[in-house]
């Protein structure tokens, strides 16, 4: 029993080096810090721009990683405070992904694709997007100046490319699935739907032989990573206790993710909760935050299930190719 939770919760990866662990906090931490500190709330957007910036570098290089980050960016601030537009950048974005699949680069499209999802939510102002992105694109310059200084960059060479019938159907999988999740996320979770359609991105993030794997990893991750949120939270809801959970999870949630996916879901979870709590209440953040993980995995589910037949119905072959994806 012991041992076959172990071989279905546990990956096969090595913890990440203290030194990556360190370079990713400079990248993606600093800017955000320095930011907020100087411009207030909207400074926050640097934190979407770094975090995209870093991760689509790390897998695909600086030049690939900057591209989808301004795509992205802009993609962002066309959404900000325009729900309307937001249910037709989405989709459209699904099928960006899916072409970039066909070209071998899907992985970084759809790093940077799960900060674009924080954009529809109430955090930033809409009436000062010029400020918002210049603090976007020196904060993105940051981030990828960083992870190339440190050698944590990767090669521009495209991985290994999906077939046309694949790409077609997760593109379309990704653009249904986009769509329908910011509008339930939007109606029905009030302003923290976003977490519907980021986690509906996170668990689409390839290699996709894994998704219901990853599926069941992400919602124990976070189940557990609520459940710890909310105890410090009714032990003590001083500031600096939330700022200091949160400090520390977050390069731990680093350091765990190539050994434990799901470890890293529940310390990501209750960073996440931890900041977001200084302007809300925990307990309603964390409640929501169950909620959409539940719909989006459900959904993700659905999605695949349809995906698979449309496969199964086009090229046959591409299933036995997708079962051989670790």
């Amino acid at each position: 029993m012991l041992q076959t939770l172990r071989d279905r919760f546990l990956d096969d990866g090595d913890p990440m080096p203290w030194r990556t662990v360190a370079v990713t906090c400079l990248a993606v931490m600093a800017p955000p810090i320095v930011a907020v500190l100087i411009f207030g709330r909207i400074g926050a957007v640097a934190f979407i721009a770094t975090l995209a910036a870093y991760l689509a570098a790390k897998d695909s290089g600086v030049l690939i990683g900057g591209l989808v980050t301004v795509v992205m960016g802009f993609a962002g601030l066309l959404t900000i405070g325009a729900p309307a537009m937001a249910l037709m950048i989405a989709p459209t974005l699904g099928v960006m992904a899916g072409v970039a699949g066909y070209y071998g680069f899907a992985l970084p499209v759809m790093r940077a694709l799960i900060t674009w999802t924080v954009s529809p939510g109430p955090f930033f102002p809409a009436d000062d997007k010029p400020m918002m992105f210049g603090i976007f694109l020196v904060a993105m310059l940051w981030a990828l100046g960083v992870s190339k200084l440190f050698g944590e960059s990767g090669s521009h060479d495209p991985k290994e490319r999906d077939s046309e019938a694949y790409a077609l159907v997760f593109g379309a999988m990704l653009a249904a699935g986009l769509a329908i999740s910011v509008w339930i996320g939007g109606h029905w979770f009030g302003d923290h739907g976003f977490w519907f359609p980021l986690t509906f991105v996170v668990l689409c993030v390839p290699p996709h032989g894994r998704v219901f794997g990853r599926t069941l990893k992400r919602t124990v991750g976070t189940l557990l990573g609520t459940i710890v949120a909310l105890g410090f939270a009714w032990l003590s809801d001083a500031t600096w206790v939330m700022i200091a959970l949160g400090a520390i999870c977050l390069p731990l949630g680093f350091r765990v993710l190539p050994a434990n996916y799901t470890l890293f879901t529940a310390l990501l979870t209750v960073s996440v909760l931890e900041v977001l709590a200084l302007v809300s209440d925990v307990d309603t953040l964390a409640w929501e935050r169950v909620a959409t993980m539940g719909a989006a995995a459900v959904m993700t589910a659905a999605l695949a299930g349809v995906g698979l037949l449309g496969l199964w119905l086009i090229r046959p072959e591409a299933i036995k190719a997708l079962q051989t994806q670790d």
